[in-house]
């Protein structure tokens, strides 16, 4: 980052925090895209940038010159400011976010103001997008969801992840004075914050949770109990749709009648969506859905209710309580937005059963 550039934003962030209070401290951030880790459950910049851009683009936040607000940049200079570049506002590397903060003894107080967009071109030219004002955005961030992988919180908005500061990033101004290496950086981080968290107070405590997609096979060969299991569950609901014909036509099964048999119905494949949450070391699972493929063809997507509501026991063990159990094959296809590779779903299973939930992705390539 070139000095000129790192002046011009800092000259900028006195304009913004000239209405910082008395116990308030300028704070001027740099994320940088490349220095992201896989713990903090996503690359911030690239889920940032690609939010914001989205809604510069449909008109819904406004994106000025700089924090002054001078001019506004439209959606199609943006894109024309790309053209000429030859960049892309969603591979930048660069995003600078300007904030106080107040330590409050207890935790760390913060707030927002804005971000600045700039993205370096393989020749070392920079190339400046604009600044968006924080307050634009707010609601946005507040109700959208990050896209985390295996080693997120599912349910982590955007100001989830603003409040934590649950991203890498460097100081380059504190206090009004610039900050001029990584080490000066990282000093005032530990003297300042010291073990304090960011806004404990506005996150408060939740148990960690990720939503789990996977799929019970039915159709290994294997004598264990678990295989065993999970090919009574298949059974059990053939059965089931075979002896209550409406049910299964009002779950789907008339789009696929026509060219099977009463007799020949078979359940090929059962996929379900759980809510897994980690409390006290130990998980807890949640059924958010589940889909019976019968033939190979999907019937309706099942709510808990209408799973609660299906007749079928598998060793005197109901649907609901036998899902939880987890005494069946399951293979893991997805893990909040992460897709799971077949080969992988073992290793995941025991990443998620084993590992510290940020670290599960470490777990399964270190095993």
């Amino acid at each position: 980052m070139s000095r000129i550039h790192i002046l011009f934003i800092t000259l900028s962030f006195q304009l913004l925090s000239f209405w910082a209070k008395a116990d308030e401290v300028p704070v001027l951030l740099m994320l940088n895209r490349s220095e992201q880790i896989d713990t903090s459950g996503c690359n911030f910049v690239e889920q940032l940038t690609a939010l914001v851009y989205k809604e510069i683009i449909e008109n819904r936040v406004k994106l000025w010159d700089s924090p002054s607000k001078e001019i506004q940049i439209t959606g199609s200079t943006l894109k024309e400011i790309e053209r000429n570049s030859n960049t892309s506002f969603l591979n930048q590397e660069t995003v600078f976010m300007y904030e106080t903060w107040d330590n409050v003894k207890k935790e760390i107080q913060t707030k927002t103001l804005g971000f600045t967009f700039l993205h370096k071109k393989e020749n070392e030219e920079e190339v400046s997008y604009g600044y968006v004002d924080f307050k634009d955005l707010n609601e946005t961030f507040l109700k959208t969801k990050i896209n985390t992988n295996a080693n997120g919180v599912y349910s982590s908005t955007y100001t989830t992840y603003i409040l934590s500061k649950n991203f890498a990033f460097n100081i380059v101004q504190f206090a009004g004075k610039p900050v001029k290496s990584v080490a000066e950086s990282d000093e005032i981080k530990v003297n300042y914050k010291r073990n304090l968290r960011f806004n404990s107070s506005l996150l408060g405590y939740y148990p960690p949770d990720k939503m789990v997609t996977f799929l019970i096979d039915g159709n290994l060969e294997g004598t264990d109990q678990k295989s065993i299991n999970s090919k009574q569950l298949f059974r059990e609901m053939e059965n089931f749709l075979i002896n209550n014909q409406e049910i299964f036509f009002n779950m789907g099964g008339d789009r696929i009648t026509s060219h099977i048999q009463k007799n020949k119905l078979k359940v090929t494949r059962v996929e379900v969506n759980e809510m897994w949450r980690k409390i006290n070391n130990e998980i807890t699972y949640e059924t958010r859905s589940m889909t019976i493929y019968v033939n190979d063809s999907a019937l309706n997507e099942m709510s808990p209710r209408a799973i609660n509501d299906m007749e079928i026991f598998i060793n005197d063990t109901t649907l609901p309580v036998f899902l939880k159990d987890k005494q069946y094959n399951l293979i893991i296809t997805k893990i909040n937005s992460q897709v799971i590779k077949r080969k992988d779903s073992y290793l995941f299973l025991k990443g998620l059963m084993a590992a510290q939930w940020n670290r599960v992705i470490d777990y399964v390539i270190n095993y």
